[in-house]
Formats: structure tokens, C-alpha cells, sequence
């Protein structure tokens, strides 16, 4: 008896919780979007549904062009919205015949329900879907190879602001897209199965947010394809990095890649005084600063990179110092800075940052980790490990009297 117990628990685990694990979880060989091209995917699963025209009606507005991911059974009575999508430049891609969990499927039947719903989108709109998306993302063993087989590249998500949950407001949407957009990000709302007005409230607030950052909404088949493996694990890491610790990001003025982010802490490090006589103490408010990694991989593409970085930082701290004045989140912190490799004093004073060395676990720990993610956004890849070996991690700080006095834009163009 034992036997069968443990060969039916051997089976579940090769056919449902590995090939879940690896497809689902780890998205492996999924699409996923490259870090180096302005654009981000917007797409839409459960529909066609009655929210749907009003989402059409919001990208029509902007300008804007999506990707839903229909439900077939869904689709037949809705007609009208598919050939819509179609004639509006919006990519349909399959979600099933039915809206229904792989982990419900024998292996066999697979193959029949993506079949099935694939052929019926295509006899609706005329056009055979290119993109699948299973529901809830999951997979059994036979999921990714009957999708191969069709001709169908599997699609999943790397931001997910939960538009589905009930209590979802429209501001906890837009909030969840704005803190995670990045370069080649795939976004997943939903159009039925539910009320959505949450999300029609949100999507017009999402595209304009989206395009301060400089990423233009496009289709999953316009989205370059990501080809670093070592960026796909990487970006996988830095969007729970950015959700756990609540990092914002800063808009550029000028537009293109934000440069900075922000994130409020407590300060952690022994206490210190600045040049501007002002006291920090361990545990008071602080505004973490971080280098936005698109954008140091576009201004590390040229010799003059470093002059580049150096003119970037000194705009944006303007926008962080307007972000600063009038964000409700950073009323109560002292202090502005963070941890960096790029040890140019003479630069750094005429920023207004004060540096302060530090020591022990934190510093050797952070200089790993930056010297990673120098390695890994850097245009001279793992080659600029020659050049940081020899650098070593240094805190900059700056009060926040100092940063808004200095960086905060006024009316005289020139002062700003």
C-alpha cells in the first residue's frame, strides 16, 4: 500500500508541482520584455466581458494598444468586442477554451482545451492567437509542450497589482503598476470575470504614469524580447526587492529613464554630523536614494558615461527634491542618501553630499551586491569587474533642508 502512495505522490510531482514550479513560478522560457527598450505591455485576461468596451474606449482615448487574453467560450458571446480588438491594433492572445485551473486537467486533454480555443478565436476574428496564458499562470506537464507545439509562446507577468481582489480600489491599482514599471515589464489586469471598474478607473491614471517613466504601452508581440537570462533572474529579484521595501519612482523632468528612486527608512548607521552642522542619529527617517538600473545601463553605453551619470544625477535630484516637498511619505525624514561604489569626492561635494565611511558586515555585503549590479547593467558587463575590485562603498548623506534649498526648481529658470 505504501508503494502506491508514494508512486501516486511521485507522479503529482512530475506531472503537476515541477512543471509548475519551472514554468509557472520561475517563468521559464516565458516571454519577458528586454530592460534596454522604452516599452511595457499592458494585457488583460477573463474577458471579453461588460467592462471590456470600457477599457477598449480608455485605450482608444490614449492611444494606447494591449493584449487581452480571452477566455473562448467567453469570446462566442462576444463577438463583436474580438473583431473590435482586432480592427483597433490590440493583440489577442488565448486564455482557454474554459477558465480553468491546469491543475485540472489529465495531460492528455491538454492538447483538446488549447486546441479548441485557440480555433475558435480564430474563426471569431479571423486571426489565429499567437500568445497563450493559462489560467492563474498554471501549468502541468503537458502545458508548455502542447503550446510549443501549436505555435503559441507562453506569456505570464512579472507585475500584478491584484485588480481581481475584492477591495481593490482604483489607487491601490495605479500605486502597484507606477512602483514596479520598468523597461520590458508585462502587467496583468483583467477585464471580466468580476466587476472591474476598479480597473477602468485605474487604466487612463496607469498610461500616463507609464509614459512619465518614458515606456510606451505596446502589444506582447511588439515587445522586444528580453535575451540575458542573468536580467530575467535579476528583475525577478528587484521587483520584490522594490514591493517589500516600498521604493518609489522619481519621474525624470526631462523625460526617458528615471534615474533615482526612493525609498524611506530608518537611518541604520552609527550616528554622524554633517558640514551643514546638522546631527544624524541612528533611527530617524531617511530617504534611501537608488540608482534606477535602466538608466545607468543607457548612460554606461559611451566613454563619456561617467560625465553623463554625473549631469542625470544633478537633474534628478531636482525631481527628487520636488518629490520630496510634496510627497505626504517623506514629511518626516532628515536625510537623503545612500550607498554607492562610485567614490568621486570632488563630484560628490559639488552635489552636496557629505561622505561617511563605513565598516563591517553592511559595507562588505553592499559592495557584492553593487558590484553585481554593476556587472550585470553595465555596458562593459562583467569586464567592469577589474575596475570595481578596486573601489569600495561609501555613504553619501544629505539633509533635507540642504536638498530643497539646493534642488528644488523655482520659477527663475536659471536658479533651477
Amino acid at each position: 500500500m505504501a508503494w502506491i502512495v508514494g508512486g501516486v505522490v511521485l507522479l503529482w510531482v512530475v506531472v503537476y508541482l515541477l512543471p509548475d514550479l519551472f514554468w509557472h513560478h520561475l517563468q521559464w522560457h516565458a516571454a519577458f520584455g528586454s530592460r534596454d527598450q522604452h516599452q511595457i505591455a499592458l494585457t488583460f485576461d477573463d474577458g471579453p466581458g461588460p467592462d471590456t468596451a470600457h477599457i477598449l474606449q480608455i485605450l482608444r482615448e490614449r492611444h494606447a494598444h494591449a493584449t487581452f487574453f480571452v477566455i473562448a467560450e467567453r469570446a462566442q458571446q462576444y463577438p463583436k468586442v474580438l473583431q473590435e480588438m482586432v480592427e483597433e491594433g490590440h493583440e489577442i492572445g488565448l486564455h482557454g477554451y474554459q477558465h480553468k485551473s491546469m491543475y485540472l486537467f489529465w495531460p492528455w486533454t491538454v492538447a483538446h482545451e488549447i486546441r479548441r480555443g485557440r480555433d475558435i478565436i480564430e474563426l471569431i476574428t479571423g486571426v489565429r492567437p499567437l500568445v497563450y496564458r493559462p489560467p492563474w499562470g498554471h501549468h502541468n506537464l503537458m502545458t508548455g509542450i502542447v503550446a510549443h507545439r501549436l505555435g503559441l509562446k507562453r506569456v505570464l507577468w512579472n507585475i500584478a497589482p491584484d485588480d481581481w481582489k475584492t477591495g481593490q480600489t482604483a489607487q491601490d491599482i495605479e500605486h502597484s503598476v507606477g512602483q514596479l514599471a520598468h523597461p520590458g515589464s508585462i502587467v496583468v489586469m483583467h477585464d471580466a470575470g468580476g466587476d472591474r471598474q476598479a480597473t477602468v478607473q485605474a487604466l487612463g491614471p496607469i498610461i500616463d504614469r507609464v509614459r512619465e517613466f518614458g515606456l510606451s504601452p505596446v502589444t506582447i508581440s511588439q515587445l522586444k524580447p528580453e535575451e540575458s537570462e542573468l536580467r530575467r533572474w535579476w528583475t525577478w529579484w528587484e521587483l520584490r526587492f522594490t514591493r517589500q521595501w516600498d521604493i518609489d519612482t522619481v519621474p525624470s523632468s526631462i523625460g526617458g529613464d528615471p534615474v533615482l528612486r526612493l525609498g524611506l527608512v530608518r537611518y541604520p548607521f552609527r550616528a554622524a554630523v554633517l558640514s551643514t552642522g546638522r546631527k544624524i542619529s541612528r533611527g530617524q527617517f531617511m530617504g534611501e536614494i537608488h540608482f534606477g538600473n535602466p538608466a545607468l545601463s543607457q548612460l554606461s553605453s559611451s566613454r563619456a558615461g561617467g560625465l553623463r551619470a554625473f549631469h542625470a544625477v544633478l537633474r534628478s535630484l531636482s525631481d527628487v527634491a520636488k518629490f520630496v516637498q510634496g510627497s505626504e511619505k517623506y514629511r518626516d525624514i532628515v536625510v537623503v542618501g545612500g550607498i554607492t561604489l562610485l567614490d568621486a569626492s570632488s563630484a560628490i561635494e559639488k552635489l552636496g553630499f557629505d561622505r561617511i565611511p563605513i565598516s563591517g558586515f553592511r559595507k562588505w555585503s553592499m559592495w557584492v551586491y553593487l558590484i553585481i549590479l554593476m556587472a550585470i547593467y553595465h555596458a562593459d558587463g562583467w569586464n567592469t569587474l577589474k575596475r570595481f575590485f578596486r573601489l569600495r562603498p561609501v555613504l553619501l548623506l544629505m539633509d533635507r533642508d540642504t536638498l530643497i534649498k539646493r534642488y528644488l526648481r523655482s520659477s527663475n529658470p536659471r536658479r533651477a
